[in-house]
């Protein structure tokens, strides 16, 4: 599996339990903002999260500069070389 599908299964479970939603139904398409309501704190379990299973850190102000679900797994990507 590479780093961009394992970031976006991540993101996806997160954001299947902080916003109550079907995992399935969230792709890379998906906005944290628009389309899930994300407000700041829950950006901060994102980026806590990918620290955890990536072993990176992930700056807040960057990662907050992206809008979408596939934007965010290659951010962490790219962090990591991919």
């Amino acid at each position: 599996m590479s780093v961009y599908d394992e970031a976006m299964e991540t993101l996806c479970k997160k954001a299947s339990t902080l916003f109550a939603v079907d995992a399935a139904v969230i792709g890379p398409d998906t906005r944290f903002v628009d389309d899930l309501g994300a407000k700041s704190v829950d950006i901060v379990k994102f980026t806590a999260i990918l620290e955890d299973v990536f072993e990176v850190e992930v700056p807040y102000m960057e990662f907050t500069k992206k809008e979408t679900f596939g934007e965010a797994a290659q951010y962490v990507a790219s962090m990591l070389g991919e």
